[in-house]
């Protein structure tokens, strides 16, 4: 865990994920690779007081699950903001949610990352990558 000086940053927690609405009650889990959120810092976030950002990093160019089973149940469980990190094509992704849905925001992959829960905080993408090489 490192603090971002406005929440903690969380590697591989479990977040809590509702139910589809034809199975209430039952709940489950997904790891993302990380989790930033104002709360206190936990391994688990459960169903209805989830992070404010998750992030995952892509281990394959296409990304599949990330892209589809993922971003179905970040969405579902309240996430406000999900990046997926693709460190292939060297490209942040951010998805901010909007009426339970993801919308992918429109950015110049050299402008710096500005996560909207976190006012004051920026990342230059150059950090990531060489983080990453």
């Amino acid at each position: 865990m490192q603090s971002t000086g406005r929440g903690p940053v969380v590697a591989m927690p479990n977040v809590g994920i509702p139910g589809l609405p034809d199975s209430p009650g039952v709940f489950w889990s997904r790891v993302p690779d990380l989790a930033v959120s104002t709360h206190k810092p936990r391994r688990n976030y459960s169903v209805g007081h989830p992070p404010e950002l998750v992030i995952e990093i892509l281990s394959t160019r296409r990304g599949n699950v990330e892209r589809t089973e993922k971003i179905e149940d970040y969405a579902r469980a309240g996430i406000g903001e999900y990046w997926i990190v693709n460190p292939f094509d060297r490209i942040v992704e951010v998805y901010l949610l909007r009426d339970g849905e993801y919308q992918l925001t429109p950015r110049d992959p050299n402008e710096l990352l500005r996560p909207q829960a976190f006012t004051g905080v920026a990342i230059d993408p150059l950090e990531i990558w060489s983080a990453l090489d």
